[in-house]
């Protein structure tokens, strides 16, 4: 497992491709398609299904913990850690239990010490889950929340030819992995005297309980944008990638100008995309991987749509 180790710039030096480990990759791929004419009309289809089970094996020492890239000037907020016997960059994140609806809520959130486990919550802020009990919510309650990168993938080609008449499709989609809205992280927090998303409205009010976004407040005292849950959703996506229909005219008709083939045609790629996910595209690539499915800064899919001629002489 070779990865760029970034070094500060006082060091004088380029980051240097360290081998750090090793990881492993299994999985099945299997492929069917199938052709045929009837008459006029002639079809191929194709599918391609493959899955994939990624896994740390080994590192310099077996508790060794490798970080991700922090959202915040590469120094905070790390969503992803990389640990032997688990995907590379794996999720591993705070638990989230609701927000606290009132001061009752914030009082009884104690550990069994009767110590309050958030001392600066207020009602609308975000609980947090004690996960390994040792009365205090710190670095040791984040627990792994799964991975970006996804178990299964599945694949259809399509494509039919009739009197002159041509068509073809593509789909793609990917399943069973994990993406991390760092979009929201930056655009949900009000922590700061900036812009924000519109889903911000919704936030928690004593007169708006019903939402998952919590209360508006500068400098977020409780810690409502740590690393957690609040961010993570759904990767899985189905996503129209390829469509293109053409006409071809009859060879009788080009004699006549000359013509070997005359075809026309218009595409398109990347009409539609089926998800959950509320980012601006559920499929994309990070620099490093160390920070598989972490959604931050990252370019979309372009649609594009093309009109073409096609002459042989």
């Amino acid at each position: 497992m070779l990865i760029t180790k970034a070094l500060p710039p006082s060091a004088g030096l380029d980051d240097p491709i360290l081998n750090v480990g090793e990881i492993r990759n299994t999985g099945i791929e299997f492929e069917v398609s199938w052709g045929d004419k009837i008459r006029d009309f002639e079809y191929n289809i194709g599918l391609n299904l493959s899955t994939t089970n990624n896994k740390v094996v080994s590192l310099a020492t077996p508790d060794q913990v490798l970080y991700g890239e922090g959202l915040k000037y590469d120094t905070e907020h790390f969503p992803t850690q990389t640990r032997v016997g688990k995907p590379i960059g794996s999720f591993y994140l705070y638990k989230t239990a609701g927000i606290f609806q009132n001061e009752a809520e914030v009082a009884a959130h104690t550990n069994s010490r009767g110590e309050l486990l958030q001392p600066n919550a207020k009602p609308g802020d975000i609980r947090f889950v004690d996960t390994n009990n040792d009365g205090s919510i710190d670095d040791g309650d984040k627990g792994y929340c799964g991975s970006g990168i996804p178990k299964f993938e599945a694949n259809l080609n399509f494509s039919a030819a009739y009197k002159g008449i041509d068509f073809s499709m593509v789909l793609g989609s990917a399943w069973g992995h994990k993406l991390y809205n760092g979009n929201k992280y930056f655009y949900e927090g009000m922590n700061s005297g900036s812009n924000f998303l519109h889903s911000t409205l919704n936030a928690w009010t004593p007169e708006n309980t019903n939402t998952s976004i919590p209360r508006a407040v500068y400098q977020d005292p409780n810690g409502n944008l740590k690393e957690s849950d609040r961010f993570l959703e759904s990767g899985n996506f189905i996503r129209l990638r390829q469509l293109q229909i053409g006409y071809t005219v009859p060879k009788t008709l080009l004699s006549k100008i000359y013509l070997e083939k005359l075809r026309v045609y218009i595409s398109g790629e990347n009409l539609l995309t089926w998800t959950n996910y509320s980012g601006i595209d559920p499929e994309f690539s990070r620099v490093s991987v160390l920070n598989t499915g972490i959604d931050n800064l990252i370019y979309p899919f372009t649609r594009s749509f093309t009109v073409g001629l096609q002459l042989s002489f």
